[in-house]
Protein backbone atom coordinates (compact mmCIF):
# COMPACT_ATOMS: atom_id res chain seq x y z
CA UNK A 1 0.00 0.00 0.00
CA UNK A 2 1.20 3.48 -1.11
CA UNK A 3 2.23 5.77 1.94
CA UNK A 4 -0.14 8.32 2.43
CA UNK A 5 1.76 11.72 3.63
CA UNK A 6 -0.51 14.60 5.58
CA UNK A 7 2.26 17.14 4.80
CA UNK A 8 4.59 17.64 2.38
CA UNK A 9 7.11 20.26 1.61
CA UNK A 10 9.97 19.82 -1.25
CA UNK A 11 12.53 22.74 -1.05
CA UNK A 12 10.68 24.97 0.29
CA UNK A 13 12.19 28.09 1.09
CA UNK A 14 11.32 31.70 2.62
CA UNK A 15 12.99 35.12 2.72
CA UNK A 16 11.96 38.17 4.45
CA UNK A 17 13.63 40.12 2.38
CA UNK A 18 17.32 39.65 2.63
CA UNK A 19 16.89 37.37 5.92
CA UNK A 20 16.48 34.02 5.33
CA UNK A 21 13.49 32.29 7.09
CA UNK A 22 13.81 28.95 5.69
CA UNK A 23 15.93 27.54 2.81
CA UNK A 24 15.42 24.05 0.58
CA UNK A 25 13.22 22.86 3.42
CA UNK A 26 12.43 19.48 2.32
CA UNK A 27 10.19 16.76 4.73
CA UNK A 28 7.46 14.66 4.71
CA UNK A 29 4.60 14.07 7.92
CA UNK A 30 3.09 10.66 7.29
CA UNK A 31 -0.40 10.20 8.16
CA UNK A 32 -1.01 9.15 11.57
CA UNK A 33 2.51 9.57 12.92
CA UNK A 34 3.82 12.69 15.78
CA UNK A 35 6.34 14.19 13.95
CA UNK A 36 8.70 16.29 15.97
CA UNK A 37 10.28 19.89 14.26
CA UNK A 38 13.02 20.27 16.36
CA UNK A 39 15.54 22.66 16.56
CA UNK A 40 16.90 26.26 18.33
CA UNK A 41 15.06 29.67 18.60
CA UNK A 42 15.01 31.28 15.29
CA UNK A 43 15.77 28.23 12.97
CA UNK A 44 12.63 28.13 10.70
CA UNK A 45 10.08 26.22 12.81
CA UNK A 46 7.29 28.91 12.85
CA UNK A 47 7.86 30.43 9.70
CA UNK A 48 7.78 26.57 7.92
CA UNK A 49 4.52 26.63 10.52
CA UNK A 50 2.82 29.60 9.31
CA UNK A 51 3.42 28.64 5.39
CA UNK A 52 1.61 25.38 5.68
CA UNK A 53 -1.51 27.43 6.91
CA UNK A 54 -1.16 30.41 4.75
CA UNK A 55 -0.71 32.87 6.74
CA UNK A 56 2.75 33.95 5.20
CA UNK A 57 3.40 32.75 1.27
CA UNK A 58 6.62 31.06 0.15
CA UNK A 59 9.44 32.88 -1.64
CA UNK A 60 10.00 29.22 -3.60
CA UNK A 61 8.99 25.88 -3.45
CA UNK A 62 6.23 23.40 -3.18
CA UNK A 63 4.02 23.13 0.35
CA UNK A 64 1.40 20.58 0.86
CA UNK A 65 -0.70 19.45 3.60
CA UNK A 66 -3.84 16.49 2.43
CA UNK A 67 -2.23 16.62 -0.75
CA UNK A 68 -3.68 20.06 -1.55
CA UNK A 69 -1.61 22.98 -2.14
CA UNK A 70 -1.69 25.43 1.12
CA UNK A 71 -2.15 28.43 -1.06
CA UNK A 72 -4.91 27.60 -3.34
CA UNK A 73 -6.93 25.51 -0.43
CA UNK A 74 -5.79 27.09 2.51
CA UNK A 75 -9.88 26.84 3.75
CA UNK A 76 -10.32 23.39 3.41
CA UNK A 77 -6.82 22.76 5.37
CA UNK A 78 -7.72 24.70 7.83
CA UNK A 79 -11.23 23.71 8.44
CA UNK A 80 -9.23 20.12 9.14
CA UNK A 81 -6.43 21.48 11.13
CA UNK A 82 -6.50 22.28 15.16
CA UNK A 83 -3.64 24.72 15.48
CA UNK A 84 -1.76 25.76 18.95
CA UNK A 85 0.76 28.67 18.21
CA UNK A 86 3.24 29.56 20.22
CA UNK A 87 1.75 33.18 21.20
CA UNK A 88 -1.97 33.21 22.30
CA UNK A 89 -4.22 35.77 22.40
CA UNK A 90 -7.04 35.93 23.51
CA UNK A 91 -10.15 38.20 24.65
CA UNK A 92 -8.37 38.96 28.41
CA UNK A 93 -11.89 40.90 29.90
CA UNK A 94 -13.88 37.36 29.11
CA UNK A 95 -13.39 34.18 31.66
CA UNK A 96 -11.61 31.11 29.67
CA UNK A 97 -15.06 29.11 29.26
CA UNK A 98 -16.53 32.17 26.90
CA UNK A 99 -13.05 32.71 25.26
CA UNK A 100 -12.94 28.77 24.24
CA UNK A 101 -16.60 28.58 23.44
CA UNK A 102 -16.67 31.79 21.25
CA UNK A 103 -13.31 30.50 19.22
CA UNK A 104 -14.36 27.04 18.83
CA UNK A 105 -17.76 28.19 16.88
CA UNK A 106 -15.30 29.42 14.52
CA UNK A 107 -14.88 25.23 13.11
CA UNK A 108 -18.38 25.29 12.27
CA UNK A 109 -18.50 22.45 14.37
CA UNK A 110 -20.93 20.86 17.43
CA UNK A 111 -19.61 22.30 20.17
CA UNK A 112 -18.85 19.29 22.81
CA UNK A 113 -19.10 20.83 26.13
CA UNK A 114 -18.27 17.53 27.96
CA UNK A 115 -15.08 17.23 26.20
CA UNK A 116 -14.14 21.16 27.12
CA UNK A 117 -14.86 20.30 31.18
CA UNK A 118 -13.20 16.90 30.87
CA UNK A 119 -9.88 18.55 29.22
CA UNK A 120 -9.88 21.71 31.94
CA UNK A 121 -9.86 19.43 34.63
CA UNK A 122 -7.39 17.10 33.26
CA UNK A 123 -5.02 19.87 33.06
CA UNK A 124 -6.28 21.77 36.06
CA UNK A 125 -7.74 24.83 34.07
CA UNK A 126 -10.07 27.13 35.77
CA UNK A 127 -12.48 27.95 33.42
CA UNK A 128 -14.43 30.66 34.94
CA UNK A 129 -11.61 32.98 35.47
CA UNK A 130 -10.92 35.74 33.49
CA UNK A 131 -7.95 35.70 30.56
CA UNK A 132 -6.41 38.38 32.45
CA UNK A 133 -6.57 36.79 35.69
CA UNK A 134 -4.45 34.13 34.36
CA UNK A 135 -0.77 32.99 34.78
CA UNK A 136 0.65 32.25 31.67
CA UNK A 137 0.63 28.69 32.09
CA UNK A 138 -2.97 28.92 32.47
CA UNK A 139 -3.40 30.87 29.23
CA UNK A 140 -1.72 27.85 27.71
CA UNK A 141 -3.93 25.13 29.21
CA UNK A 142 -6.75 27.66 27.38
CA UNK A 143 -5.17 26.57 24.23
CA UNK A 144 -4.37 23.19 25.01
CA UNK A 145 -8.40 22.64 25.44
CA UNK A 146 -8.94 24.14 22.06
CA UNK A 147 -6.83 22.27 19.95
CA UNK A 148 -7.88 19.05 21.80
CA UNK A 149 -11.79 19.94 21.88
CA UNK A 150 -13.04 18.97 18.18
CA UNK A 151 -11.55 16.09 16.16
CA UNK A 152 -9.19 17.74 13.54
CA UNK A 153 -7.34 15.11 11.00
CA UNK A 154 -4.32 17.36 12.01
CA UNK A 155 -2.78 18.63 14.86
CA UNK A 156 -0.24 21.49 14.50
CA UNK A 157 1.61 22.45 17.94
CA UNK A 158 4.27 25.40 18.44
CA UNK A 159 6.57 24.98 21.66
CA UNK A 160 3.27 23.74 23.23
CA UNK A 161 4.25 22.94 26.50
CA UNK A 162 5.42 26.66 27.08
CA UNK A 163 4.91 27.49 30.94
CA UNK A 164 3.42 24.13 32.36
CA UNK A 165 4.49 22.92 34.96
CA UNK A 166 6.13 19.04 34.97
CA UNK A 167 2.96 17.45 36.21
CA UNK A 168 0.50 19.05 33.77
CA UNK A 169 2.92 18.58 30.67
CA UNK A 170 3.62 14.86 31.34
CA UNK A 171 -0.59 15.34 31.30
CA UNK A 172 -0.69 17.17 27.95
CA UNK A 173 1.65 14.22 26.40
CA UNK A 174 -1.01 11.51 27.44
CA UNK A 175 -3.46 13.55 26.06
CA UNK A 176 -1.99 14.13 22.49
CA UNK A 177 -0.57 10.82 22.55
CA UNK A 178 -4.57 9.45 23.17
CA UNK A 179 -5.49 11.80 20.18
CA UNK A 180 -3.12 10.62 17.77
CA UNK A 181 -4.26 6.87 18.58
CA UNK A 182 -7.69 7.09 19.42
CA UNK A 183 -8.48 9.14 16.61
CA UNK A 184 -5.81 8.94 14.02
CA UNK A 185 -4.89 12.27 13.98
CA UNK A 186 -1.80 13.37 12.49
CA UNK A 187 0.96 15.66 14.60
CA UNK A 188 3.30 18.18 13.69
CA UNK A 189 4.93 19.02 16.92
CA UNK A 190 7.26 22.38 16.66
CA UNK A 191 9.82 22.01 19.85
CA UNK A 192 13.54 22.98 21.05
CA UNK A 193 12.68 20.79 23.47
CA UNK A 194 15.00 17.74 22.99
CA UNK A 195 13.12 16.01 25.84
CA UNK A 196 9.61 16.85 24.47
CA UNK A 197 9.96 15.59 21.08
CA UNK A 198 11.38 12.76 22.95
CA UNK A 199 8.20 12.20 24.74
CA UNK A 200 5.51 11.51 22.40
CA UNK A 201 7.06 11.60 18.53
CA UNK A 202 7.52 8.63 16.45
CA UNK A 203 10.16 10.72 14.22
CA UNK A 204 11.99 14.09 14.44
CA UNK A 205 13.34 16.01 11.91
CA UNK A 206 16.21 18.80 13.12
CA UNK A 207 15.93 21.98 11.19
CA UNK A 208 19.13 24.65 11.55
CA UNK A 209 19.25 27.80 9.92
CA UNK A 210 15.95 27.17 8.16
CA UNK A 211 17.04 24.03 6.28
CA UNK A 212 15.87 20.15 7.65
CA UNK A 213 20.10 18.68 8.28
CA UNK A 214 17.95 15.15 9.67
CA UNK A 215 14.84 13.16 10.03
CA UNK A 216 15.20 9.69 12.23
CA UNK A 217 13.21 8.24 14.79
CA UNK A 218 13.24 8.99 18.17
CA UNK A 219 15.70 6.24 19.03
CA UNK A 220 18.55 7.07 16.85
CA UNK A 221 18.43 10.87 17.61
CA UNK A 222 18.73 10.00 21.40
CA UNK A 223 22.45 8.89 19.91
CA UNK A 224 22.93 12.60 18.71
CA UNK A 225 22.60 14.22 22.39
CA UNK A 226 25.70 14.59 24.22
CA UNK A 227 26.03 14.01 27.91
CA UNK A 228 27.75 16.79 30.33
CA UNK A 229 29.49 15.14 33.06
CA UNK A 230 31.49 16.37 36.04
CA UNK A 231 33.91 14.47 38.03
CA UNK A 232 35.85 15.42 41.11
CA UNK A 233 38.26 12.76 42.36
CA UNK A 234 40.17 12.19 45.62
CA UNK A 235 43.43 13.35 44.38
CA UNK A 236 45.26 14.51 41.67
CA UNK A 237 46.67 11.21 40.40
CA UNK A 238 43.21 9.75 40.75
CA UNK A 239 42.12 12.09 37.75
CA UNK A 240 45.60 11.80 35.49
CA UNK A 241 45.15 8.14 35.83
CA UNK A 242 41.56 8.64 34.60
CA UNK A 243 42.10 10.85 31.73
CA UNK A 244 45.19 8.99 30.30
CA UNK A 245 43.01 6.35 29.85
CA UNK A 246 40.32 7.84 27.71
CA UNK A 247 40.58 6.73 23.83
CA UNK A 248 41.65 9.51 21.58
CA UNK A 249 38.12 10.83 19.90
CA UNK A 250 35.14 9.65 22.38
CA UNK A 251 35.07 13.16 24.68
CA UNK A 252 34.68 16.55 23.88
CA UNK A 253 35.69 19.43 25.78
CA UNK A 254 37.67 18.26 28.66
CA UNK A 255 38.67 20.36 30.84
CA UNK A 256 40.63 20.04 34.24
CA UNK A 257 40.60 22.39 37.47
CA UNK A 258 42.54 20.76 40.48
CA UNK A 259 40.96 17.70 40.93
CA UNK A 260 37.78 18.49 38.95
CA UNK A 261 37.69 17.14 35.74
CA UNK A 262 34.54 18.15 33.36
CA UNK A 263 33.87 16.55 29.98
CA UNK A 264 30.73 15.69 27.17
CA UNK A 265 30.24 12.37 25.85
CA UNK A 266 27.77 10.69 23.37
CA UNK A 267 25.41 8.42 24.80
CA UNK A 268 27.25 5.78 23.12
CA UNK A 269 30.21 6.25 24.53
CA UNK A 270 29.16 7.03 28.08
CA UNK A 271 29.02 3.59 28.98
CA UNK A 272 32.81 3.42 28.15
CA UNK A 273 33.56 5.99 29.85
CA UNK A 274 31.97 4.69 32.94
CA UNK A 275 34.09 1.41 32.97
CA UNK A 276 37.46 3.74 32.77
CA UNK A 277 36.17 5.51 35.97
CA UNK A 278 35.24 2.34 37.52
CA UNK A 279 38.88 1.68 37.48
CA UNK A 280 40.45 4.87 38.16
CA UNK A 281 40.28 5.11 42.13
CA UNK A 282 38.13 7.31 44.42
CA UNK A 283 35.90 9.86 43.61
CA UNK A 284 34.21 12.51 45.87
CA UNK A 285 31.35 13.47 43.52
CA UNK A 286 29.82 12.65 39.89
CA UNK A 287 27.42 14.59 38.19
CA UNK A 288 25.38 13.75 34.59
CA UNK A 289 23.40 15.92 32.92
CA UNK A 290 21.94 16.42 29.57
CA UNK A 291 23.08 19.73 27.70
CA UNK A 292 19.89 21.90 26.56
CA UNK A 293 19.14 21.31 23.17
CA UNK A 294 20.49 25.12 21.77
CA UNK A 295 23.84 24.44 23.58
CA UNK A 296 24.13 21.15 21.62
CA UNK A 297 23.58 23.17 18.40
CA UNK A 298 26.08 26.47 19.39
CA UNK A 299 28.45 23.51 19.52
CA UNK A 300 27.92 21.17 16.90
CA UNK A 301 25.56 22.10 14.44
CA UNK A 302 26.58 25.92 13.80
CA UNK A 303 29.56 24.79 11.55
CA UNK A 304 27.30 22.14 9.64
CA UNK A 305 30.02 19.68 9.66
CA UNK A 306 29.38 16.25 11.98
CA UNK A 307 32.28 16.64 14.12
CA UNK A 308 32.58 12.91 15.40
CA UNK A 309 29.47 11.71 14.07
CA UNK A 310 26.76 13.51 16.08
CA UNK A 311 24.95 15.23 12.85
CA UNK A 312 24.73 13.05 9.59
CA UNK A 313 23.86 15.36 6.41
CA UNK A 314 24.79 13.55 4.26
CA UNK A 315 21.44 11.81 3.75
CA UNK A 316 19.79 15.52 3.07
CA UNK A 317 22.25 17.16 0.59
CA UNK A 318 20.56 16.24 -2.24
CA UNK A 319 16.49 16.85 -0.76
CA UNK A 320 16.25 13.34 0.41
CA UNK A 321 14.02 12.33 3.02
CA UNK A 322 14.21 8.64 4.70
Amino acid sequence: MEEQFVISCKNLTKYYGKDRGIDDLTFEVKEGEIFGLLGPNGAGKTTTIRILLDFIRKTSGEAQVFGLDVKHHSTEIRRRTAYLPGELGFYENKTARRNIEFLLKLYKKPILYRRIEDLAERIDLTLDRKVKELSKGNKQKIGIVLTFAVNSDLLIVDEPTSGLDPFITKEYYTILREQQENMGTTVLLSSHLLGEVEEVADRVGIIREGTIVEIDSVDNLKKLALKEMKIEFHSDSELKQFTSHIPTGIVNDLKTSGTVVTLTVSRDNLTKIMSILAQAGKINDLDIQSPDLEDIFMKYYETGQSGDGYLKTNKFQNGGVD
